[in-house]
């Protein structure tokens, strides 16, 4: 194991002097960079398959247009039932073995909405108020202002810098150090950069506030932050598929492995399978990052959190407070996201980035909790022609699964609105090209889906201009829904 190890630190030591590849970058939103370019197909018209079956057909037949190594899906359905499906890979060294839905994987930022549940239970129990200055629990450390507020760490506006997306120095001490288990003590003190602007003018994303207030909720009980959410959150919400990694292991339960393309050649390596240590990345995370789950067990946490089961009224209307204040960047509360969809759909939850990817949202409109994962680095950057799709991208067509099929409230009455695309000629004979309605600014490359009226998708390609010839020569005759960047409509073939 040892000589595996060194391989692995000479590894990634290489790949860290000649490439731009960097494992730590935990950051936020990316889904709203997503939306920007992505909408909601027309309203597809109700087959007699049930709606498990659709959505089995929707995730099978998108995850198949995808190299990405693994995805596992679970929706928290209206009336309690659950949907889950998973596909790929969750270890190829020694072994391949297939993912299944009862695979861990990396939780990443979503972990910050499991601390800020944490404090706000203790919130609830007066033990602390968001108006407390953290100095008074924590500190002093270096570029971590003593006035800063719990209200301010956990909605952003600390103005602290973070030490995983600010710091490159604390990328390579993991590197230098693969085996070892981090203190927080010890990345509070040498590695967050100088803030990055006075304590509660602005706001910026910092893994750094979460660190801090792992911390806080130590210094509050005189236990680890990790044996305090456990007791106030995941026990009272019975959630037996999620750990606290590394300091609480999973026992017998499955763990899938990680893939990243570590040198910038396209293809990806099985990271656990080369013998790099996952439990040193995930101590860097820490209180920030660390958590491991099934989407399961995010889509009931979800649901039991933002559909009000679990914080008082009042403690859940903080919670979702708007700290961003720009109206165009979605919002941000304490812990918690919510993502500006093409359609308004409201939403809260979060997304996570550590080499897994996750994202986790609850629609209370529709009482629907949906989460989603993948165990590969690689992501899809929607300006770049020839992209994966990735766990965004999936999750955008499930979500739109579900809603063409279950109709929803708060989405049935603009379906219409939503057709902002159409092609000529239509009726379709071989071909066709796009032709969008007035004043839009389709932005390109576009990345296009035509679907079937099953949901299953039939063709994907980008959109290099508006003179692009779409060939559907292969197509059978018949009703498809048609989706290009933001825009959506429906062709007829004949």
């Amino acid at each position: 194991m040892k000589q595996t190890i060194s391989f692995a630190v000479l590894f990634l030591h290489a790949v860290f002097a000649f490439s731009q590849t960097n494992l730590l970058h935990e950051t936020p939103l990316s889904f709203e960079k997503r939306t920007e370019n992505q909408g909601l197909a027309f309203k597809q018209p109700v087959l007699n398959s049930t709606l498990a079956e659709t959505l089995d057909k929707a995730f099978d037949s998108i995850t198949a247009l995808t190299p990405i190594t693994g995805f596992n899906a679970a929706m928290l359905l209206p009336d309690g039932s659950i949907w889950k499906r998973a596909r790929g890979l969750a270890e190829a060294v020694p072994n391949q073995v297939a993912l299944t839905t009862n695979h861990l994987m990396g939780m990443g930022s979503i972990s910050k909405s499991f601390v800020a549940t944490t404090m706000l239970r203790m919130l609830e129990d007066s033990l602390l108020s968001l108006d407390d200055s953290i100095g008074q629990y924590v500190g002093p450390y270096p570029n971590v202002p003593g006035n800063v507020t719990i209200r301010q760490l956990l909605s952003h506006r600390s103005g602290i810098g973070d030490y995983l997306n600010e710091n490159p120095a604390m990328g390579q001490a993991w590197i230098d150090n693969l085996d070892s288990i981090w203190v927080a003590d010890t990345i509070l003190h040498y590695y967050v950069p100088a803030p990055n602007f006075p304590v509660g003018t602005d706001w910026s994303y910092s893994n750094t506030n979460f660190m801090l207030a792992g911390r806080i909720i130590e210094s509050i009980t005189g236990q680890p932050w990790y044996v305090v959410l456990r007791q106030r959150v995941l026990e009272p919400l019975g959630l037996t598929h999620t750990f606290i990694y590394p300091w609480e292991t999973p026992g017998n339960q499955p763990f899938a492995h990680v893939w990243a393309d570590l040198d910038g050649n396209g293809s990806v390596e099985d990271l656990q399978g080369l013998g790099v240590p996952d439990a040193g990345l995930f101590s860097v995370a820490n209180s920030a990052g660390c958590l491991i789950s099934t989407p399961e067990d995010l889509a009931r946490f979800s649901e039991r959190v933002y559909g009000g089961h679990f914080l008082q009224a009042a403690t859940l209307a903080e919670m979702e407070t708007d700290y961003i204040q720009n109206p165009a960047a979605g919002k941000y509360g304490l812990g918690t996201t919510s993502f500006l969809f093409p359609q308004q759909l409201e939403n809260w939850g979060h997304d996570g980035d550590l080499i897994y990817k996750s994202v986790a949202l609850y629609f209370p409109t529709e009482n629907l909790a949906f989460a989603l994962q993948q165990n590969d680095d690689r992501s899809n950057d929607p300006t770049v022609p020839n992209q994966v799709l990735d766990v965004y991208d999936v999750y955008l067509y499930l979500l739109d699964t579900y809603l063409n099929y279950a109709a929803p409230t708060a989405t049935h009455e603009i379906t219409d609105a939503a057709q902002t695309l159409s092609v000529f000629p239509n009726p379709v004979g071989t071909s066709f090209q796009l032709k969008f309605i007035e004043n839009a600014h389709p932005v390109y490359p576009l990345p296009l889906m035509l679907s079937d009226l099953t949901g299953r998708v039939v063709l994907s390609q980008i959109v290099e201009n508006g003179g692009t010839v779409i060939s559907i020569a292969q197509l059978p005759a018949g009703v498809y829904s048609l989706r290009a960047g933001s825009f959506s409509g429906k062709i007829v073939r004949q």
